[in-house]
């Protein structure tokens, strides 16, 4: 008998010692299983992309991460009443969103679209969408990557690209004019001049020097045109117009005597924003434009007009044939030919004042009815709101 409750004993002995590793082995899984459960937490939480969990047969929101809370404006209580279809926007009204990858062999779609903030606003965004279970449930898990900075970065890259082009191909049109007349003249004076008059070299001569103007003027044109594009920003100060009007005219005075130009300027100007070596350039390209594009002769009034009490209106007016109203909408984009109007001022010369006005803050526009002239403007922010100067 004594025999028999020892070894019951001991074999309660060995349960209890089990019972205890067990519990033991149980601690450790909890520990694992806690530990496993808090890296999960931290890696969702705290995600670089906002994560959506959704149910597939009724879209809706199952969970979601702190990101996707703070990226789209709602609390997580807020989210899980939401189906997907009140966030996601496709960017085309075939309501697909534009594919850029899939996996044959994970399934993971990636995707461009559209995600809505609570406030109602569009955040360009590029989703990676793959099918997962959760425990016995199978769920859609999106990964959506606000992409907005990089669509930008990209749309400037192409620009740059385009302008780069254009660039090279004005340099090249617009060089190989020049140059072809400089080598004609050039030719004729080598190869015939011992029997041409003082007269006809005289005037060979003056062509050549036409031609070199022509070529220093666009050269000086498009590095002005491409240390804007550099400047992120200038120092803006307050600007009187007149000495600056002024100082643009005296670089135009053989234009104006040239074509007996006759420029109706105002006594007064109100004081603007700016930068005066830049807002220099702006009326030399006008002024240059309303002149060889005025009436015979031409007459070519500036003035200004005090839109409101942020901004100020400055503009060029001139007596020439007009522009057609389909030719409008493109005279301030970079490079572009208008027919015979590709000289210094329309094309390359208003694709500088398009950027400088732009970088100062300001608008560009311009008015024109044919057979009634043109009227370019540009607007820049009054320095002092309580200038008395009134237009008419």
């Amino acid at each position: 008998m004594a025999t028999s409750r020892t070894g019951k004993r001991n074999e309660l002995d060995v349960l209890q010692q089990r019972v205890e590793e067990l519990e033991a082995e149980k601690a450790a899984l909890c520990d694992t299983l806690r530990a496993a459960q808090d890296r999960f937490t931290s890696v969702f939480e705290h995600a670089g992309d906002s994560i959506f969990v959704i149910d597939p047969a009724s879209m809706l929101i199952l969970s979601a991460n702190a990101l996707a809370e703070h990226r789209f404006g709602y609390t997580r209580d807020e989210l899980l009443t939401l189906d997907l279809d009140r966030l996601e926007v496709q960017p085309s009204d075939s309501g697909t969103p534009n594919l850029v990858w899939e996996s044959s062999f994970s399934g993971t779609r990636v995707y461009e679209c559209f995600y809505r903030r609570k406030d109602g606003s569009l955040v360009s965004v590029e989703v990676s969408s793959r099918f997962s279970t959760f425990g016995e449930q199978s769920v859609l898990v999106n990964f959506v990557r606000d992409n907005s900075y990089r669509k930008k970065i990209e749309a400037e890259r192409e620009q740059l690209i385009a302008e780069l082009d254009a660039f090279a191909h004005t340099v090249a049109h617009d060089l190989k004019n020049p140059l072809g007349l400089i080598q004609g003249y050039a030719n004729m004076l080598s190869t015939e001049f011992e029997d041409l008059s003082l007269t006809e070299v005289m005037q060979y001569l003056d062509n050549i020097e036409l031609g070199v103007d022509k070529m220093v003027t666009l050269i000086d044109e498009l590095l002005l045109f491409a240390s804007v594009r550099r400047q992120d920003s200038v120092p803006s100060v307050p600007i009187e117009m007149k000495p600056i009007v002024a100082e643009a005219m005296g670089r135009l005075r053989w234009i104006i005597q040239d074509h007996d130009a006759e420029i109706i300027v105002p006594d007064t100007w109100p004081l603007a924003w700016g930068y005066p070596a830049w807002i220099e350039e702006v009326w030399t390209n006008y002024l240059s434009n309303a002149i060889k594009y005025g009436g015979t002769p031409p007459r070519v009034e500036l003035g200004a007009t005090v839109l409101d009490d942020t901004r100020v209106r400055f503009w060029v007016r001139d007596n020439g044939g007009g522009i057609a109203e389909s030719d409008l909408s493109r005279l301030f984009k970079q490079f572009i030919r208008l027919g015979d109007m590709r000289v210094t001022g329309h094309g390359l010369g208003l694709s500088i004042v398009s950027r400088i006005i732009d970088k100062l803050g300001g608008t560009v526009e311009v008015e024109s009815t044919i057979g009634e002239g043109s009227t370019f403007s540009f607007t820049l922010p009054v320095a002092d709101a309580g200038n008395p100067w009134k237009s008419d």
